[in-house]
């Protein structure tokens, strides 16, 4: 990565700060495109949730995708058409009003590129150094002070050319709502795997971690973690990969016609947090956090499965519905839904969080832990884990006049729960299955809502 020379006594210039900038702009794009691919378009967070009526809240993201360093001038440097990989953030949640019932409607990105914070800068004046010019040649006009690469999020019936789909949402004709199962992932949009997701599914050996036969670990115990490369030493997967199915709708599952084993991943819908009340003078008030909806990994053979069916029914939970707050009290978090795959697989949803109630000093309330296990018919339980609260989220702080904290969420191994709030309402997560995080509020303040729980989802691969 190029970076600039400046020397002692040297009289600075403008092109040594933006140059800068720009030479740790361009090594950050390429350092991107070396993990996720020069061409590759990728997306992070933008979690859907349900919002007020027939709208849906978009949580903050970012979209990584292929552009040129700068097609404008950027201050006194040319521009620049080299290529490399740029990201594009969309900071605050963002509320998308549906365009009516009766319809399938896709939420996209669209990456741009704009010079903002316009403000009337101070230059030099050669004339009279003690006097500054309000503007380039003391002309009073604003200038832009910040060139930001931002998401800009929509939704319709279509997506734009330049734009990239993240979700579908569909509402039945003489829907005055939108819910939780009238969401899913659009198809074509470009979300990975996170980090903490792969982390949960890699190959565990015995010594360093680098050398050395698999060990088998007794597949019998909840939780305990098995690598595919062990599967294939115990006789349950023979063959190749065909291929990778993520499910975050209620429908029906049909394998390949070639398939005989599935390895299925999958988590029940997030428990939405509380809600506190009002506040007088005296008072403040904190909630919980939701629980995480449950996880299963699961091997089966698709003979067991489907019991000569060619499809399954498939439902996944929805995300509990936050708890609200107001002058007369408040409410707990919703629970999560279940996610299910016929009769034979049940993924319990979280526990819903805890309501704020009043108090006068610093408390700490306990939840207590879900012990209720995924549960499965046919094939092998390889992990099996009950519903979470976080570590922060099984108590619920009040430390002092406007400096509560609410509980966080439960995390999923597909992404983090919500971060409970400091003094405002709780914040949703970033995983499927995880949980809200809860509200608080310090002395003198109005109710506030809690966050709702993330809906489930379900990966299933298959094995020839």
């Amino acid at each position: 990565m190029d970076r600039q020379i400046v020397y002692p006594a040297q009289i600075p210039l403008d092109s040594d700060l933006l140059n800068a900038q720009r030479n740790a702009f361009v090594g950050l794009g390429h350092l991107a495109g070396m993990a996720y691919g020069e061409n590759t378009v990728s997306a992070g967070g933008f979690a859907c949730t349900p919002g007020a009526g027939l709208t849906v809240t978009i949580a903050p993201g970012s979209l990584l995708a292929a552009g040129v360093v700068d097609t404008t001038a950027y201050g006194t440097l040319a521009a620049s058409g080299s290529v490399l990989v740029r990201q594009y953030i969309s900071r605050d949640p963002v509320t998308l009003t549906v365009p009516g019932a009766g319809g399938t409607y896709t939420v996209y990105a669209t990456p741009a590129t704009v010079d903002t914070d316009d403000t009337v800068l101070p230059f030099y004046n050669a004339a009279d150094p003690s006097v500054t010019y309000a503007g380039a040649d003391n002309s009073g006009k604003a200038a832009p002070t910040v060139r930001q690469d931002v998401a800009q999020l929509g939704i319709g019936a279509a997506v734009p050319d330049g734009a990239y789909p993240l979700w579908s949402v569909t509402a039945p004709a003489a829907t005055t709502a939108i819910a939780a199962d009238m969401i899913a992932q659009a198809e074509g949009a470009p979300f990975y795997e996170t980090i903490p997701g792969l982390q949960a599914s890699k190959i565990s050996k015995a010594g360093d971690g680098m050398a050395g036969p698999l060990s088998v670990l007794n597949a019998t115990a909840a939780q305990n973690p098995v690598a595919l490369g062990q599967l294939q030493a115990m006789g349950f997967i023979a063959n190749a990969l065909i291929g990778v199915t993520s499910i975050t709708s209620s429908g029906t599952f049909t394998p390949d016609a070639r398939t005989k084993w599935l390895r299925i991943r999958g988590v029940g819908g997030g428990g939405g947090s509380g809600g506190c009340p009002y506040t007088g003078s005296t008072q403040e008030s904190t909630a919980s956090g939701g629980y995480s909806g449950g996880y299963i990994e699961l091997v089966v053979s698709v003979e067991d499965l489907l019991a000569g069916a060619d499809s399954i029914a498939i439902s996944i939970g929805a995300g509990g519905l936050a708890g609200t707050g107001n002058a007369s009290g408040a409410t707990p978090g919703g629970d999560g839904g279940d996610t299910t795959i016929g009769g034979a697989v049940t993924i319990p949803g979280g526990p819903g969080g805890h309501n704020g109630s009043w108090g006068t000093g610093s408390q700490v309330f306990s939840q207590a832990l879900s012990t209720t296990l995924p549960t499965s018919t046919v094939g092998t339980i390889i992990a099996g884990i009950p519903p979470t609260i976080s570590k922060n989220g099984q108590i619920v702080l009040g430390i002092g006049t406007n400096q509560q904290k609410g509980g966080d969420g439960g995390d999923t191994p597909f992404g983090q729960g919500g971060i409970g709030g400091v003094s405002r309402g709780g914040a949703i997560g970033n995983g499927y299955g995880s949980g809200g995080g809860g509200a608080s509020q310090g002395a003198n303040y109005e109710g506030a809502s809690g966050a709702a729980g993330l809906p489930a989802k379900l990966i299933i691969e298959e094995y020839a």
